[in-house]
């Protein structure tokens, strides 16, 4: 089988982070990379973002840099013909990420975003519960999350955009998640309500919100203020039980979710996107309708 090497732009923490798992994948290696701070990587860093793109070296390119330059390496990425693996958010812009989805369709490359609840272990053990009935009647879905602060302390790296409000704040970098995880589990949602908390910088430090799926009405509690980095709990409520995900993949419930996937399991389903098979990654036009909906959040209503 073929294995695709990599060319990764932004090597932040999650790029350095993706890195190590491309790496470390049977199917995949890192072949070129490009930061404008150098980091220190064991693979060459080339002269720029085109660089690492046209390279012949690099099947596949994947991009961790702040969402303002998501778009601009789409465009090359879809000018060299190369699929693309982007980090969420695909934009902090309904616009730009349209135009994101326009370029890929009109060019037929394969193109993904890195949503962690895509194809991993738990999400998708939840997915089979709630499709299986055994909860019964769905009546709702409720997200809790609180922060030690904003930017969570091992985000310092990248704390001058997070921080700020024209990119950054946990409701694009963390609540979109699960977002997309309720429009996989639900069907497409719109926002019925939202209320923002704003601090001294501009971005969130409180928020809530209502969104309805079809069937489905899912609530939204975040804010700062936890005593830990990051506590979460996403929970669908049946009329026969209930199932939740804490913490990012621990699963809670009661009854029989099946067994569990394998660790490698959302890299798995990004070399099924490259071989051309059915699979799991989070779509361009799904990362749009999280877009949508978290923008329309942050502005409330």
């Amino acid at each position: 089988m073929k294995r695709y090497g990599f060319g990764i732009i932004g090597l932040g923490v999650m790029g350095r982070e993706m890195a190590e798992l491309l790496t470390a994948h049977p199917r995949f290696h890192v072949v070129a990379g490009f930061d404008p701070a150098r980091p220190n990587v064991p693979f060459p860093l080339l002269a720029d973002a085109a660089a690492v793109v046209n390279d012949p070296r690099v099947d596949a390119v994947y991009t961790a840099t702040p969402p303002a330059h998501h778009e601009a390496i789409v465009r090359l990425a879809v000018a060299a013909r190369k699929p693309i693996f982007c980090e969420k958010p695909l934009s902090s812009s309904a616009a730009s990420t349209q135009v994101c989805c326009d370029l890929v369709a009109a060019a037929g490359v394969p193109a993904a975003i890195n949503f962690s609840f895509a194809a991993r272990d738990v999400p998708v053990r939840i997915a089979r519960v709630v499709k299986s009935g055994a909860l019964g009647r769905i009546e709702g879905a409720h997200l809790r999350v609180r922060f030690g602060q904003w930017p969570r302390s091992w985000q310092s790296g990248a704390g001058a955009w997070l921080a700020g409000p024209a990119e950054g704040g946990f409701t694009r970098e963390v609540i979109s998640h699960f977002v997309f995880l309720a429009n996989r589990l639900f069907g497409s949602g719109s926002l019925v309500s939202s209320e923002v908390t704003r601090g001294p910088a501009g971005t969130e430090t409180k928020l809530t919100a209502t969104i309805q799926h079809p069937m489905v009405q899912f609530t939204i509690d975040a804010g700062i203020g936890g005593k830990v980095d990051d506590d979460n709990r996403f929970t669908v409520k049946g009329s026969a039980g209930e199932i939740s995900l804490v913490d990012w993949s621990k699963l809670d419930y009661a009854g029989d979710a099946g067994p569990a996937l394998s660790p490698s399991s959302q890299l798995d389903a990004l070399a099924d996107l490259l071989d051309g098979k059915p699979n799991q990654t989070a779509t361009f036009a799904e990362g749009l309708a999280v877009v949508e909906l978290i923008e329309a959040m942050l502005a409330g209503k």
